[in-house]
């Protein structure tokens, strides 16, 4: 802690990627799909605004998450 304020952590440069992809289409609502920080799973990461979060769910495969991304993406499009 330096001045009474923490350093923020680095993110993880897939995570970044996600988040620079979901920029560049300057689009309200978006999505990406990226593998978790164990590589054992996928998540889908979303845009709302200029606000960034991640779905809770987690998938086996990379097919699947971009299924649940389209099927997030739709419903906030209604």
């Amino acid at each position: 802690m330096r001045g009474g304020y923490y350093k923020i952590p680095p993110i993880r440069p897939e995570l970044q990627a996600a988040y620079d992809e979901m920029k560049a289409r300057g689009q309200f609502f978006a999505f990406a799909v990226c593998q978790t920080w164990d590589a054992k799973s996928w998540e889908v990461n979303t845009k709302q605004g200029n606000i960034y979060c991640a779905l809770d769910e987690r998938f086996s495969t990379e097919e699947e998450a971009h299924a649940a991304g389209a099927a997030w993406l739709e419903k906030q499009e209604k």
